[in-house]
């Protein structure tokens, strides 16, 4: 292998071990050469380079003076050129292992340095022509060192391999003394918020809710009517009240058939203030209904809402309209008997949209009390029978027949009030349905809640198309809150 090398070739690698502090160990592995080769090449080089000089005096002799000054001048030149040179690179290697100095920064500033540098060599060994040779394998070696100094900065002081580090405490050292890199926060998710809305013992999936509470002066009517909606309104507020902040609400307050008022006109942020705002309207509705009339007027009137239904939609529907314009996807229908609501607090225009009505009473029950045979009784029981759910009917015939009559305003309390002719409920529905502006799949989940009295329910076509409703929005239909 050693034969391979020509006598050039052996200068440059003893040259190149000298100018770089290579170990001899290092640089014979790196030629394929013995350490012993390698290092009868260096001892050759050192015992026998100065007869290089030697054997040219006599030809120096007749150099004129002024070029032997010259001459003289570029080896002092060179050997300091060196000596700098491997100084610069040593410091360098010191800065980048051992104080986390950036090599590129350094290197960028000394570039021109170097260049300089070798040219400098460069012109003043031109002028020595006996020095030719050696100056152009010199300038080689440091073009070459250069190179592979401006490597070094691809490497860092990461890639030092574990097992080196063991074998180097100092560089172990010194990786626990750099700062360590900051644990980066991972993504944001977004995490699931509470969103569970509570209502009378309830629990309901949601976090855009809207409530809807009838108003209406029925309300208070009845057996146990005022207790009843005492209840209402206290379930309501422990409802508002025990929603996250992060939810949203409205509070929309309904009566009669075309009658709303809003605690605003968008839906609102569930902050403590709006809350609060909420909690007083309910409270300040009272127990009588001139203090219902007054006070359910409170807030924004459906003058001032940006939804207006369109005709021929009434009672519970047109609440409902109202509270799907706010976008919620959570709705509780809190209604009270809506088709008991008194006409003569009604204006003419509101039945626009239904048909023909005949909006006058028909009779009363005082002409044809005395006229009730046991035939009518008998149709008006199973009448009844017919439009209570089996869960709300009386324990005995005898309640159901009066409850009957009642119903029908034939007997009882109600014996001195008028009777009118029904309301279309089912082409209510029908408007409503048709006036939506969204598909099924994007109706909120509508829950009704009736708070009715003893022995009363809606009319059967109200009923159905509730309950239909309800299960279609993935709702629920409870037919009477406290009559269980």
């Amino acid at each position: 292998m050693t034969d391979e090398f020509s006598g050039e070739q052996k200068l440059r690698i003893v040259l190149e071990s000298i100018i770089r502090n290579v170990p001899k160990e290092e640089q014979s592995k790196k030629y394929g050469v013995s350490e012993a080769e390698f290092q009868k090449w260096h001892d050759h080089l050192i015992q026998n380079g100065g007869k290089l000089f030697e054997s040219t005096l006599h030809e120096r002799n007749r150099v004129p003076r002024t070029n032997k000054k010259k001459s003289n001048g570029a080896k002092v030149f060179l050997i300091l050129s060196i000596f700098i040179n491997l100084t610069f690179f040593t410091l360098i290697a010191y800065l980048v292992l051992f104080k986390d100095v950036n090599l590129e920064s350094l290197l960028g500033s000394k570039t021109d340095q170097i260049v300089i540098s070798e040219q400098g060599l460069k012109n003043n060994f031109v002028k020595t022509s006996n020095d030719t040779e050696n100056y152009e394998l010199l300038s080689e070696i440091n073009h070459q060192e250069s190179e592979e100094q401006f490597q070094i900065k691809k490497q860092d002081l990461s890639s030092i391999k574990d097992s080196e580090k063991s074998h180097n405490p100092e560089i172990v050292r010194i990786n626990e003394d750099f700062p360590k890199k900051p644990n980066i926060l991972p993504p944001w998710e977004n995490l699931d918020l509470p969103k569970d809305v509570t209502f009378l013992g309830n629990s309901y999936d949601g976090r855009h809710v809207v409530y809807l509470l009838d108003v209406g002066t029925y309300v208070l009517d009845g057996e146990n009517a005022v207790s009843n909606f005492q209840k209402v309104k206290k379930g309501l507020v422990s409802s508002i009240l025990s929603l996250s902040p992060n939810s949203y609400f409205n509070l929309v307050m309904y009566w009669n058939l075309r009658e709303v008022s809003a605690l605003g006109p968008t839906i609102l942020k569930a902050t403590k203030e709006n809350k609060k705002y909420a909690e007083d309207w309910i409270n300040s509705l009272g127990d009588t209904k001139d203090s219902l009339k007054v006070e359910r007027n409170q807030y924004y009137p459906k003058e001032v809402l940006y939804t207006k239904p369109g005709l021929g939609i009434v009672g519970p529907w047109y609440a409902l309209s109202t509270a799907i314009s706010f976008d919620p996807d959570l709705v509780f229908v809190i209604s009270g008997n809506t088709p008991g609501f008194n006409r003569s607090e009604v204006p003419r225009s509101h039945y626009e949209g239904l048909g023909r009505i005949n909006i006058d009473p028909l009779t009363t029950s005082s002409s044809v009390k005395s006229s009730i045979s046991p035939v009518f009784k008998e149709t008006a029981k199973k009448w009844y029978y017919s439009i209570t759910p089996i869960g709300s009917l009386p324990d005995n015939e005898f309640e159901v027949e009066k409850l009957a009559l009642a119903k029908l305003g034939l007997s009882g309390q109600l014996a001195s009030q008028p009777i009118y002719q029904e309301l279309p409920w089912d082409k209510t529905f029908d408007n409503f349905i048709s006036s939506l502006e969204v598909g099924f799949d994007q109706i909120p989940k509508t829950h009704f809640l009736l708070s009715l009295p003893p022995y009363t329910s809606w009319p059967t076509s109200l009923t159905n198309s509730a309950r239909e409703f309800a299960e279609s929005s993935r709702g629920s239909f409870q037919d009477n809150l406290f009559q269980r």
